[in-house]
């Protein structure tokens, strides 16, 4: 994309006469630019596409351990709750922290390692009160109103379908995923990592879609796994 230069500080100083002439030229310019912008197409898809993403995928498969700083964004039927999100897994262990901007503080969502008899997910609210469930979902339901697929985002956060075969993609002519729709969600990739940042190329923007409830993540840094569940975790700070 064209970057923008500004002429109008310049246009200021000219002589009288000039400046009308100028200023539309400064206008044509940033029509053209947007023109050019808007009217980029998207690369097509090729069988090296597919073949890249096959190569990618085993790539992806290898990644099960990583600490995520995130906002997003829940859309609930007429809802909007904005939350900061710090994910921390290894293998099949999480910790999940989360934070509205002006809530009432952190909710911990995580794996039940201590508690033997007890269902597998545990959600630690701020006053102190534990509660138990079977699933992250409906944990999260309860408490708050609203929820964000968990177990699939353990895969669709790398842009990798869950093992499950039944789903349905779109590819970007890079090799990694455009869409995909796999448990009634579809899973739309606005943007990725650089394949030369800290995340290597993996996904930086989504929004995902399932019935009334919508969410859109943006993943602020993505490190591999380097802490234990129980560090600190500072939020990133909302725009």
């Amino acid at each position: 994309m064209h970057k923008f230069v500004n002429f109008i500080p310049f246009i200021q100083f000219l002589p009288a006469g000039r400046k009308p002439v100028l200023r539309f030229a400064a206008s044509l310019w940033v029509i053209m630019s947007l023109v050019a912008c808007s009217g980029l197409p998207d690369l097509p898809v090729t069988d090296e596409s597919y073949r890249i993403w096959a190569r990618y995928q085993e790539q992806l498969h290898e990644i099960n351990s990583w600490q995520i700083h995130a906002r997003a964004v829940i859309f609930v039927g007429r809802g909007v709750y904005q939350v900061g999100i710090s994910w921390q897994r290894e293998i099949d262990q999480f910790v999940i922290l989360i934070e509205a901007p002006f809530g009432p503080g952190v909710f911990r969502l995580e794996t039940n390692q201590q508690f033997e008899g007890l269902p597998p997910i545990k959600l630690s609210m701020p006053d102190g009160q534990v509660l138990f469930d079977e699933s992250a979902e409906v944990l999260l339901t309860r408490v708050l109103g609203w929820s964000f697929p968990v177990s699939g985002l353990k895969s669709w956060i790398k842009g990798l379908p869950l093992p499950d075969p039944d789903y349905s993609f779109e590819l970007q002519a890079d090799g990694r995923l455009k869409s995909l729709q796999q448990d009634d969600w579809v899973i739309n990739y606005l943007e990725y990592f650089t394949r030369d940042d800290a995340a290597q190329g993996l996904p930086r923007k989504m929004y995902l879609k399932h019935k009334n409830l919508a969410v859109k993540i943006v993943i602020e840094r993505w490190h591999q796994f380097e802490a234990t569940a129980n560090s600190p975790v500072l939020f990133p700070e909302f725009d």
